[in-house]
């Protein structure tokens, strides 16, 4: 147990041989859920597979940092600037069927950082990306703060935190995968890894397998960090995103570079989380690797930043 610095705070489709969704037939159309991603200045768009229709989901907001959908889809979280107060993050929960206000509060992050968070998996509670002067923070949604986790070790924790299935965060430290218990004041090592050539952990829905980054490709393990293999290769290089909500699909970014100081951007493909490798480069991929295209559109769908499943 490492010592942590803790200051209060379908429609049905036919499939190929293979048991993929057969492209043939529109595979999106035979994926669950709901992808929302954003791109350039066009704000965040929604695409629901089953209806097969996109839409712009938030219009661009220059004010706005980050944004999180729940799991239920039921909930926005906005994390903005606050008008006329330097110092604070505006944080802003609202209902996605009416855009009614939920609920709003001011975070101050020590030192005036920009302050950004992510919803847990039972959307109660939100966790903030550690910043300059902060590590991880979690609130509850009125922005009380539940637990600071500072450092481990004594030095201080710089990667963003995932929540897991049962409301736990795991994150990076140097060359372990750490996990948190349920109340935020212990942490594990999940597994620990030969070197620091990896990054952007991202645990399944299901609580059963976790995707990660290793030497720019994707690589998928088990939860509890065994039978780490990797999944994804082409001549760039890939990110994982987010699993589908039936834990079985992986949504991906492919050709994934910086464009500028803060921006990143990739372009959004799918491939079965089955712990196959799977070739993703444009025009060579693998069968089972589902490119993600627009209605009546031949281009692959790009998005910058951010992007879930739910």
């Amino acid at each position: 147990m490492l010592a942590a610095c803790i200051l209060y705070s379908l429609l049905a489709c036919s499939k190929t041989s293979s048991g993929h969704p057969d492209s043939t037939n529109n595979p999106l159309a035979a994926l669950p859920g709901t992808i929302y991603y954003s791109w350039s200045d066009e704000g965040v768009y929604k695409y629901p597979f089953k209806s097969q229709k996109r839409s712009t989901f938030l219009a661009e907001d220059l004010n706005r940092n980050s944004w999180d959908i729940s799991r239920d889809q039921n909930y926005v979280l906005e994390c903005s600037g606050a008008d006329g107060d330097y110092d604070a993050s505006l944080f802003t929960l609202s209902t996605i069927s009416d855009g009614q206000l939920y609920k709003q509060f001011r975070y101050y992050a020590t030192g005036g950082d920009i302050a950004v968070g992510s919803l847990s998996a039972d959307g109660s509670k939100i966790v903030m990306q550690p910043t300059f002067n902060d590590g991880i923070v979690v609130t509850d949604l009125t922005g009380k703060v539940i637990q600071k986790i500072q450092t481990v070790n004594s030095e201080k924790i710089t990667e963003n935190p995932a929540w897991t299935k049962d409301n736990r965060l795991i994150f990076q430290f140097k060359q372990l995968l750490l996990q948190t218990n349920q109340q935020f004041d212990q942490v594990s090592t999940v597994k620990t890894f030969d070197n620091t050539n990896w990054n952007t952990p991202v645990p399944s829905k299901d609580g059963g397998k976790i995707a990660l980054v290793k030497e720019g490709h994707i690589w998928l393990m088990e939860a509890d960090g065994s039978s780490l293999q990797q999944i994804t290769n082409s001549p760039a290089e890939e990110l994982p995103l987010d699993f589908s909500p039936d834990g079985k699909y992986l949504l991906i970014g492919t050709d994934y570079h910086t464009t500028g100081p803060f921006g990143k951007m990739f372009y959004l493909k799918i491939i079965p989380a089955d712990g196959r490798l799977y070739q993703v480069a444009d025009n060579k991929e693998s069968e089972g690797v589902i490119p993600v295209k627009a209605p009546g559109s031949s281009k692959i769908e790009p998005a910058n930043n951010k992007a879930v499943w739910r």
